[in-house]
């Protein structure tokens, strides 16, 4: 009954008004910046990987890097590894395509909204360290009541999001992939699993972030690898999965009748853009909480939004889906593993349920800061309240470990939508100052150079004198 209900509200929240209001927003967005992740693709990797290795930390708040590993954390969960696998047997493998087309929009969404939560971020006055998200910009960005309402829902709708989705979804994952590879039962792990989140607890933000800067590259690397590995043993389906994802975008789903053909197109389109939301999680919001603690300026760190999006679905997402469509194992959540079987035997399988719970693990870090910052939000300097919310979050981890996996999806879908609606209405309404500051910056930066073009002409002009006299 329960299963019923979630279902039919997904279906509803999710409706073609929701998809063209996400797809547009996004539209809106990357236009208005003149394509930005295109158009200035050099200055976007020259300011996000190209500064790894330069930039030096400031006294306050997080490296960028830093922040980005932890909103990565919270981004490349199960939706990188199962959510494909479901995606497709749903909506076919046309669902992929979408979840490009989700995604590449998605970019400008999450740059604007990492940009606000930078812009209006706090300082605070004990610790030193940068606080923000959306219940920020929206309360100090829009006037009034509005705003501050605004704000409101969203925490509400994410701190439940990260009791029950956020952590139910990702300890869920760890169980039961650990318990077919390595036959841990769900007990122990969801007792294994609740002290390590008391640990990273009991060291606040810092070791959440100090947890994820370590696991995300890593983990990042472990499962790419093993994609590579499938994708090679396979290479001479590649383009054969290419042309099958292209092809089922715009027709009807295999498991639709061909007089049900623009149904099928839509439940394609509609599982690409919600599973695509659910993995890089452009507009819901909730990275930029971890964007915000970063001690870059708002444009730089809006880069580093872009860049996340580009490493999760673009980058892993397809590696996964293209793994799973030329090792042709059954399209189900569990399609992943089948293909690591398929080629590495039960090493594989052991490989895969590793990377999963690495990848879990990471999410369920990042969504207890996100939960945190927002009850922090609601109510300043309480303890008790943080103390409630913590002791439901270490329930909803244990939980997770016994719930069935299509219930916590259907709930993460259904949290998901609830989130986006609140913060794309704020991110319209406070997207001209994006705009405006971000055009700012790359005048500056065309200043710069020429200036330093003109400087470097009268030098040559001189030394040319001097050496003709």
């Amino acid at each position: 009954m329960l299963q019923q209900f979630l279902d039919s509200a997904v279906q509803l929240l999710w409706g073609r008004g929701t998809i063209t209001f996400t797809l547009l927003c996004g539209l809106y967005f990357t236009v208005a910046t003149g394509f930005l992740p295109l158009s200035h693709l050099l200055t976007v990797f020259k300011k996000t990987v190209g500064s790894l290795f330069t930039r030096k930390k400031s006294s306050n708040g997080v490296s960028p890097f830093a922040a980005v590993s932890t909103a990565l954390g919270g981004t490349m969960g199960v939706g990188n590894i199962i959510g494909v696998g479901a995606a497709m047997m749903l909506g076919g493998a046309g669902s992929i395509f979408w979840m490009w087309v989700g995604a590449f929009l998605g970019m400008m969404t999450k740059y604007t909204e990492v940009f606000l939560a930078v812009q209006w971020r706090e300082s605070d006055p004990i610790s030193r360290s940068f606080r923000g998200g959306p219940m920020y910009y929206m309360s100090k960005g829009i006037p009034n009541i509005f705003g501050k309402g605004l704000a409101a829902i969203f925490c509400v709708i994410c701190i439940l999001s990260c009791l029950s989705s956020g952590s139910m979804t990702q300890t869920n994952a760890i169980a039961q992939s650990l318990e077919d590879s390595f036959s841990i039962s769900n007990l122990c792990c969801a007792v294994v699993l609740t002290m390590l989140c008391v640990w990273v607890l009991a060291g606040g933000c810092d070791r959440a972030v100090q947890l994820c800067s370590a696991l995300v590259p890593f983990m990042s690397l472990f499962y790419l690898i093993g994609c590579g590995c499938i994708i090679f043993c396979f290479r001479e389906n590649i383009p054969q999965a290419f042309s099958q994802i292209l092809s089922e975008a715009f027709s009807f789903s295999p498991m639709c009748s061909v007089a049900d053909t623009s149904a099928g197109f839509f439940t394609s389109l509609r599982v690409g853009i919600s599973r695509g939301i659910f993995t890089h999680e452009a507009g819901l919001g909730s990275a930029s909480i971890a964007h915000a603690c970063s001690d870059n300026d708002p444009v730089e760190q809006g880069f580093w939004g872009i860049f996340e999006v580009f490493c999760d679905t673009l980058l892993v997402c397809t590696m996964t889906a293209i793994a799973i469509l030329c090792s042709n194992v059954p399209l189900s959540p569990t399609s992943a593993q089948d293909a690591f079987i398929l080629v590495m035997g039960k090493n594989g399988g052991k490989m895969l349920s590793i990377a999963v719970a690495l990848f879990a693990f990471a999410s369920v870090i990042s969504f207890c800061l996100y939960g945190q910052r927002c009850v922090e939000y609601l109510f300043p300097n309480s303890h008790t309240a943080l103390l409630l919310y913590r002791s439901f979050f270490l329930c909803g981890c244990a939980a997770g470990c016994f719930t069935q996996l299509p219930m916590v999806l259907s709930m993460a879908d259904l949290f998901n939508a609830c989130l986006l609606l609140p913060n794309l209405t704020a991110l319209l309404l406070l997207s001209p100052q994006v705009f405006a500051k971000t055009k700012d910056y790359f005048l500056k930066g065309r200043n710069t150079l020429c200036s330093s073009a003109r400087s470097s002409r009268k030098n040559s002009s001189s030394e040319s004198c001097w050496l003709q006299q």
